[in-house]
């Protein structure tokens, strides 16, 4: 996995990624489009008033959203052009193919194959420019899911957590183990869960990820902090992320 790789989804990504990573390829196209659609995808009866429309945005619409949330330092996040994005996810999914995971049974939390790539999925994907080895800051907005199957994946991913709380992986003969748990992610988002996860590497050392996801409208927004000295106490910066976009989205 090369440094842009890391820069966008987070070191320790082989086992946080889990409804990100293999949301599919990204459109082609640029990350500057205009306003978010406000249309339904389908013309289907009107959502109750608590639920939100679902909607198929492009990777433009996403860019653009990505692009208006700003970091802990409220910098403006800097949006990963869409043919990146798409290179990273081909060489993330080629890497997952290589990794064995135990229990088996946590294999789709460790490599991110919750959800499955279609035709129809769009992706943005925005960095804070702050970011380094320490602290690594990013968010993930995925369109084009079959709701049923977000509504799926999300409805047990905490049992999900709770039973891989320990797993160990091997990637191309390199061993690593990781410790996994729920927290309360604190998000103004409902439905909104967090999870932190902290992976020893081969050198002994450790590194650490927070990430809280959530649907709004259809779109699975993922926002994630990740570093070497990363602790519980940045899921606020993740959750700013998160709530940021959320709010984006009508």
């Amino acid at each position: 996995m090369n440094t842009s790789v890391v820069r966008y989804f987070g070191g320790s990504a082989l086992l946080v990624l889990a409804l990100t990573a293999c949301g599919g390829t990204a459109n082609p196209a640029g990350a500057e489009g205009g306003t978010a659609s406000q249309t339904p995808a389908t013309a289907s009866p009107a959502p109750t008033p608590t639920e939100d429309a679902f909607k198929m945005l492009t990777s433009e619409e996403l860019g653009e959203i990505a692009g208006a949330v700003k970091d802990a330092d409220n910098v403006a996040l800097a949006v990963m052009p869409a043919d990146k994005v798409s290179q990273a996810l081909d060489q993330m999914m080629s890497i997952m193919t290589e990794v064995q995971v135990e229990p088996a049974e946590c294999n789709s939390i460790a490599t991110g194959t919750a959800l499955k790539p279609d035709s129809n999925t769009t992706m943005a994907v925005g960095a804070s420019t702050s970011s380094n080895a320490e602290l690594s800051q990013t968010l993930s907005l995925l369109s084009g899911v079959d709701k049923e199957k977000l509504e799926e994946t999300l409805s047990v991913r905490s049992k999900e957590i709770a039973d891989c709380a320990n797993l160990s992986m091997n990637i191309r003969g390199v061993s690593m183990t990781a410790t996994t748990k729920e927290l309360d992610s604190g998000s103004d988002t409902p439905g909104a869960i967090a999870m932190q996860t902290d992976v020893t590497l081969p050198t002994g050392g450790t590194q650490s990820t927070v990430m809280t996801f959530a649907v709004k409208g259809g779109v699975l927004i993922s926002a994630q902090a990740s570093g070497t000295g990363v602790t519980s106490a940045n899921l606020a910066s993740a959750v700013a992320l998160l709530d940021q976009a959320a709010a984006l989205i009508d």
